[in-house]
């Protein structure tokens, strides 16, 4: 259904965007900017449409001049283009209070929530599911759905999409600041109750003073319980406040469109955080009308960090289907804070945007396309600048058009890129990458880390920080890339394990023990496993639970970790020793050994049947990781020649047979390589000579 509504509505499997913000131009501008992205081949205007601005007041609404939406939404009809509409109530965009008016919070006091030890959230946090914030976010989108509601595309305008709300559970995330309020506790109280009893922590569950302090305050015998509990329960909070939103915006005449929901997470360059925010809100999305979405900022793509972004697109099609997009696609040249703190390579966004299309995305929003000016706010907060932002009286240095209106020179290479997708557009429908038989499992409650409090509980954070992403998207899903390798990512928390592929398993030492079960079922039935990481020897609430080791006859030995005077190193068989940061003994009856602790001789990697264990980090060793593989007798379905490596090729296929190869050099230099897919050579069996940082292409139709 979900599928059926996007493309009805679009009319095409994928719809390329560009953001501007009307209220941060004179209405004069917003013309120049929409032809500007027109020309650039997009196919839509997104913006925010910011409560702060348009009610300063309660009660007092203005839609004029700068802030007249309908007239906006009108000229970009005119020119020929879809809407996308972000009326929040969040909406971010460095906004004050990230765009919620100031008159809310003195009114209504109480929804600015207390966290960890009833200290009151500095940030701008609500209570979300309250009813107070609930009936003015009501009065907030029926006025907006006034406008709205007769520019939907149903009703003959060009309205196609509309975002609920905005980074929905990122304040609290970033800040350590879950919301503990009465009002929640009271709610959380009821849903514990229901499913664990009156007493799960060991003392009486009742709404009052005395139970919400210690849940405020969780000692160290129950906090890892209580975090695991309140973690699950705030997945089903922001569900329910999605379709609180949804009701609200049906009330106010805005249906018959998808509702988005973007999700956040990328931070300094890298993705490894990405999926904290799959993980609170992916019960959320599980909605045939919501359509999620992603926040990409990448900065440049290289060899550094290429992996994140195909395994971000992976984890989002594990968790969403085959309909998801970015809300926020970063195009800009990273002078965010217009200090010049970084400059990116342009041609990263022709990597970006392709790696994506062809991994499924439907819909690309160019964030941010245009800059524009933060005027002072009617009445004017006494706040040290008294504007609608907190970024000067500029805002959007980085985009490739900037405030003042003339072009960046991202523009050229956004245009290049985006127009080069057109001839794609008319001949495929929708997209999905060609695996090798390798599964990456995604266990959702690996990223439910976003609350600690306690030593316990940073501990424990602290160990699925180590193994579930970083050293092991930068080793081993790397060099499975770079060897040819295509894995995809599935949901094994939530769903079943395929019995015919190999399943890789990045693990801490924290693990459910029904996942842990299901995985030595998975083994029992003669399935394949490779564990990296740590052995998991306990369950997400603490307790001891060695299900799966039991089940694969291992003994764990001591945990090593590097100091500086401590150079911890590991030696895989036939290659050189290594230095690392972190490794585990452990002792396996029989099977292969395939790496031991440096002077200690004890065993940190064996292949025991079909399973292999790494407990120890490694870098982008091909060789070693290459080795393994074959040891499965798995070859990839992708095969190069000549100068390849720093090259990335993908293949996909569509849903009407047809199919489209990427090749991307990654690299600022010229390489030369050959390609074949499943031994059918490419590209006419033509070597490729790829310039600096090119993306080749072919397409194939049935």
């Amino acid at each position: 259904m979900k599928e059926e509504k996007w493309s009805k509505i679009c009319k095409t499997p994928r719809v390329i965007s560009a953001e501007i913000h009307y209220f941060r131009l004179e209405a004069g501008e917003w013309r120049d900017r929409i032809e500007k992205a027109k020309e650039a081949g997009c196919e839509a205007i997104a913006s925010y449409i910011p409560w702060l601005c348009h009610e300063s007041v309660e009660g007092r609404f203005d839609f004029t001049g700068k802030l007249d939406l309908r007239a906006f939404v009108e000229l970009v009809k005119e020119l020929g283009l879809y809407f996308i509409a972000r009326p929040g109530p969040f909406v971010m965009a460095e906004l004050k209070n990230e765009g919620i008016p100031h008159w809310l919070y003195d009114k209504y006091p109480h929804l600015r929530p207390v966290s960890w030890e009833g200290r009151k959230v500095e940030s701008a946090m609500v209570t979300y599911n309250h009813r107070d914030f609930l009936a003015e976010v009501g009065k907030w989108y029926d006025r907006v759905g006034e406008i709205l509601g007769p520019l939907l595309v149903g009703r003959g305008g060009n309205v196609i999409a509309v975002q609920l709300d905005n980074e929905i559970g990122m304040l609290q995330w970033i800040n350590n600041t879950p919301d503990l309020s009465d009002f929640t506790l009271a709610r959380f109280i009821d849903w514990v109750t229901k499913k664990r009893g009156s007493e799960p922590y060991g003392f009486p569950l009742e709404k009052r003073d005395v139970t919400y302090s210690l849940l405020r305050s969780p000692g160290e015998d129950f906090s890892l319980e209580f975090i695991c509990d309140f973690g699950q329960f705030t997945r089903e909070d922001y569900r329910e406040y999605v379709q609180n939103l949804k009701r609200l915006a049906m009330r106010a005449g805005i249906e018959g469109v998808p509702y988005v929901v973007n999700i956040h997470g990328t931070s300094e360059g890298r993705g490894f955080t990405f999926p904290v925010g799959i993980s609170q809100l992916y019960r959320a999305c599980d909605d045939e009308e919501v359509f999620p979405a992603s926040d990409i900022y990448l900065g440049d793509l290289s060899l550094r960090n290429f992996q994140d972004l195909y395994t971000i697109n992976e984890m989002l099609a594990a968790s969403f289907g085959n309909v998801y997009g970015s809300m926020e696609f970063e195009c800009g040249d990273g002078n965010y804070g217009d200090n010049y703190g970084q400059r990116i390579d342009p041609y990263t966004l022709e990597h970006k945007l392709k790696l994506c299309i062809a991994q499924g995305n439907r819909l690309i929003n160019y964030y941010l396309f245009t800059g524009g000016r933060n005027y002072i706010l009617d009445p004017e907060p006494l706040d040290g600048n008294g504007r609608i932002a907190f970024t000067g009286e500029h805002h959007g240095f980085a985009a490739p058009i900037s405030p003042a209106g003339t072009e960046n020179y991202t523009y050229r290479f956004l245009k290049e890129a985006t127009l080069s997708l057109k001839p794609l557009a008319k001949g495929t429908g929708n997209l999905s990458v060609i695996h090798d038989p390798l599964t990456v499992a995604f266990i959702p409650d690996y990223f439910m880390s976003e609350y600690h409090y306690g030593a316990r509980l940073r501990e424990m954070v602290s160990d699925l920080q180590t193994h579930r992403a970083g050293n092991f998207w930068d080793s081993f899903l790397k060099a499975l890339l770079l060897l040819g390798y295509r894995y995809d990512v599935k949901n094994i928390q939530d769903g079943e394990i395929d019995p015919e592929g190999l399943l890789i398993l990045p693990c801490a030492r924290y693990l459910d023990f029904a996942i842990q079960r299901k995985i030595a079922d998975h083994i029992e039935r003669g399935g394949r496993l490779l564990i990296y990481g740590e052995l998991p020897l306990f369950d997400m609430t603490g307790r001891a639970c060695r299900e799966l080791v039991e089940a694969l006859g291992i003994t764990p030995g001591e945990a090593y970790r590097s100091s500086h005077r401590h150079f911890l190193s590991v030696k895989p068989s036939g290659l050189p020793e290594l230095a690392t940061h972190f490794a585990r003994a452990f002792k396996i009856e029989g099977g292969e050994e395939l790496a031991v602790i440096a002077q200690k001789g004890e065993t940190c990697a064996a292949k025991l049947g079909k399973t292999t264990v790494i407990t120890a980090h490694f870098n982008c060793n091909t060789g070693f990781f290459g080795r393994i593989l074959e040891g499965y007798g798995l070859k990839p379905k992708i095969s190069m020649t000549g100068d390849s490596f720093g090259v990335f090729p993908v293949v996909s296929v569509g849903d009407r047979g047809e199919r489209l190869v990427y090749v991307f050099n990654e690299d600022n230099f010229e390489r030369r390589v050959g390609l074949r897919f499943e031994e059918e050579p490419l590209f006419g069996g033509k070597e490729l000579l790829l310039r600096a940082r090119e993306v080749a292409a072919e397409m194939n139709y049935p």
